[in-house]
């Protein structure tokens, strides 16, 4: 008889971690042996499938996350030539302090001397303008990365209106602006963006037709105004300056004969439209209305003056002009 101690055909059955006689997974791993899956090559093969099929699946899900993703997610932008999803712009300092003070705001501030064509108020009272320079303001909005409809014009007399831009409590300063050798040393001014000339005005009963025909008689105009600066040699004493038109036209009858200014601000006097001035003769000079800027903000005369090339290029500047300054347009103005 052998005495020899019986070996366990499967070591790891033997094993102190073996579950005991009797219990399921006895019952498991015996079925297993019996039918041969326990042995060392077929345990491989099934590892082997075991890997085949994870990899499947996860295949299989990361495709159907995708199909999802190109359903419902981010889609190419049709007008991008690389079809990719444009980012977010990254807000960058414009180097002017002027564009920055805007754009934090939201809005422009505008100071304004109203004329025929250029701004008006419609209705009075309502603080709605139209006309040529607004419609050149709103592109400028545009430009400065503004609403166009948030501008808010600020009617301010002539004396006053660069004070108020000292004092930053407005952006621009436009409408009736003349570009002046004293305007260009004070401070940054855009464009020329108009050019017109300045006008003889008499009263309507007045034999007066022209500036030589007026012999002796005096003249009125506004102060440091470009008909100023024209009549000053010619008139010497015989020239008064004053504020405004509107207290030229006040002292006519009384010491002075005539008035002058700019075409557009001589229609929008009172007495003008009831007929009781009339302009006379051949213009005095040549005006160049301009965009009063804060002093030493080159980078917003830079981006002002691109957006009136612009428009002078596509053709807004000639459309804007026959809409609301008559037709034909002029050659416009050169903007450096």
């Amino acid at each position: 008889m052998d005495n020899r101690p019986v070996r366990p055909p499967w070591p790891e059955l033997a094993s102190s971690s073996a579950a005991p006689p009797g219990t399921r997974a006895w019952v498991i791993l015996r079925a297993l042996r019996a039918r041969g899956w326990l042995r060392p090559r077929r345990l491989g093969c099934l590892f082997l499938v075991l890997i085949v099929l994870v990899s499947a699946t996860l295949w299989m899900v990361g495709s159907a996350v995708r199909g999802v993703t190109a359903a419902f997610g981010p889609q190419p932008m049709q007008e991008n030539p690389f079809k990719t999803v444009t980012p977010a712009p990254v807000r960058a300092t414009s180097g002017s302090p002027t564009i920055e003070r805007i754009t934090s705001r939201g809005w422009l501030i505008v100071a304004i001397q109203e004329a025929p064509g250029l701004i008006t108020e419609s209705p009075r009272g309502s603080r709605n303008y139209t006309g040529f320079t607004v419609e050149l303001v709103r592109l400028i909005a545009r430009n400065l990365g503004v609403d166009p409809t948030r501008t808010d014009f600020k009617p301010t007399p002539l004396n006053q209106r660069e004070g108020s831009l000292r004092r930053k409590e407005v952006d621009f300063v436009l409408g009736e602006y003349a570009i002046t050798p004293q305007r260009r040393l004070d401070g940054e001014i855009a464009g020329p963006y108009l050019e017109h000339k300045p006008q003889l005005a008499v009263p309507a009963d007045s034999p007066v037709t022209s500036l030589e025909s007026l012999g002796a008689g005096s003249v009125c105009t506004p102060r440091d105004s470009p008909a100023a600066a024209a009549l000053a040699d010619t008139l010497g004493t015989r020239l008064k300056t004053r504020a405004d038109l509107g207290e030229c036209a006040a002292l006519l009858g009384n010491g002075v004969q005539a008035i002058a200014g700019d075409e557009f601000a001589l229609r929008a006097l009172p007495a003008m439209v009831s007929g009781k001035l009339r302009m006379v003769g051949e213009p005095l000079s040549t005006i160049e209305y301009g965009i009063g800027l804060p002093q030493g903000d080159e980078v917003l005369r830079k981006r002002i003056n691109a957006v009136l090339r612009q428009t002078i290029t596509d053709g807004a500047w000639k459309r804007l002009y026959e809409k609301y300054l008559g037709s034909p347009a002029p050659t416009p103005p050169t903007i450096p």
